[in-house]
């Protein structure tokens, strides 16, 4: 099988298109003949060498694909060999062919394009944690999205409406304002967004902040709560201002994290919490996720959207885009 190959921890151009073999199906598992894979930012601080758990080099990212199911394991009854499904893992999607336990794939429906399938499970299943379960975004409240025209802001968009936001507000670059603004967000300025926020809201502040930044930006998304509210972290991409591994800035950014008062938490009833897809070990809160999303999919209710498609070959190229800030929405590579 061909496979993307981090072949050590650093830049975009460190991705190597390498012939390995075809993975085979054990108990419990099934092997996807991959059509398309979702980049993640996961993937871009996997492959710096900063993304918690990261393998060593060499190794192939990539958490979720969809495709045709191209082997079952012994004892798999769910599926059989040509059924469309999507797979979420690790590691290991940037690659023609995946091996994924029963318990991270799940059927789509035939009207359903990879394309869509693909860019859907990371981003949708996050945006759903911080947001309607634990995140608990009740009707009428107000969110702050940061990165909001990437791929998970455009999902947590989607999500908090369903969930009866009264106040979307977002931070992106100015260039993507426009865009954002259509889909019924407020934007406000990435670096001032505090007094922003504070003015809009008359010093109420919102209700839940959603952070994939970390570092000073974490603090200051904290100081944007009003009483009741919480934040979401769930990245920390101020450790990634570049494409290549930096000991000093990273040194620099765990040096200005913010270090959380208890007993400020609580007499200000504002709270910090943390969502990591890939570690959370509830598989029913996962499986009615799942099955909710696809659900609201079929109701046209929720709508992945895909910036760029990518031949797997030019896997750098992708990487480089997205680093660059250039993607509005979901980042796939093709492996047709």
């Amino acid at each position: 099988m061909k496979s993307v190959v981090v072949t050590k921890y650093g830049s975009p151009d460190n991705l190597k298109i390498e012939e390995l073999p075809t993975p085979t199906a054990g108990p419990g598992e099934v092997c996807i003949r991959v059509s398309k894979a979702g980049i993640n930012f996961a993937d871009i601080l996997s492959r710096m060498g900063l993304y918690p758990g990261a393998p060593k080099p060499p190794f192939t990212p990539g958490m979720e694909v969809s495709g045709t199911i191209h082997e079952i394991g012994p004892d798999v009854k769910e599926y059989k060999i040509g059924d469309r499904v999507v797979g979420s893992g690790s590691n290991g999607g940037y690659s023609t062919h995946i091996v994924s336990k029963v318990e991270g794939v799940f059927k789509i429906p035939d009207n359903i394009s990879f394309d869509v399938a693909a860019a859907f499970p990371a981003v949708y299943l996050t945006s759903y944690l911080m947001i309607i379960h634990p995140g608990a975004l009740q009707k009428n409240e107000s969110i702050l999205i940061h990165g909001v025209a990437g791929g998970i802001g455009l999902a947590s968009i989607e999500l908090a409406k369903i969930a009866g936001a009264k106040t979307i507000f977002g931070t992106c670059s100015p260039e993507k304002h426009d865009f954002v603004r259509e889909r019924g967000v407020l934007p406000v300025d990435r670096n001032d967004f505090l007094a922003e926020i504070m003015d809009w809201t008359d010093n109420k502040g919102v209700d839940l902040v959603l952070d994939p930044i970390g570092g000073e930006n974490l603090m200051k998304s904290y100081r944007c709560l009003g009483s009741g509210g919480r934040v979401c972290s769930f990245g920390i991409s101020d450790m990634a201002p570049g494409k290549k591994k930096s000991s000093w800035h990273r040194f620099k950014s765990w040096l200005t994290f913010p270090k959380f008062d208890p007993l400020k938490m609580m007499v200000s009833n504002r709270g910090v919490f943390g969502i990591h897809l890939g570690r959370w070990k509830n598989l029913d809160t996962l499986n009615k996720a799942r099955k909710d999303l696809m659900k609201w999919i079929e109701e046209d209710r929720i709508h992945p959207h895909v910036d760029q498609v990518f031949h797997y070959e030019k896997a750098s190229e992708a990487h480089h885009y997205i680093q660059d800030r250039k993607n509005i929405g979901k980042v796939l590579l093709d492996f047709d």
